[in-house]
């Protein structure tokens, strides 16, 4: 049964695959190609939706979703103690 790849997940592939072409230097993986583009380029929300073709919704869903995975899982605190 082959799983069908979400939207997001497709928009990812699609962009790291394009700089693959032409590599920012700083890595391959969406997270550090958004990272060198806003921050080494100086590119905002909507000069970079413009350059990638999508809406600044879809890009705040990519920023969304690159964020959502930096995170890490829960780590319950057996000794917590409500103040």
């Amino acid at each position: 049964m082959e799983i069908e790849e979400s939207h997001l997940g497709y928009l990812r592939r699609r962009i790291e695959e394009q700089y693959k072409g032409k590599p920012t230097g700083c890595g391959g993986s969406l997270g550090e190609i958004l990272c060198h583009e806003l921050h080494s380029n100086g590119l905002t929300f909507k000069w970079l939706a413009e350059k990638w073709g999508i809406s600044v919704t879809t890009l705040g869903e990519l920023i969304w979703d690159h964020c959502k995975r930096l995170e890490t899982g829960p780590e319950v605190n057996h000794d917590y103690l409500p103040s």
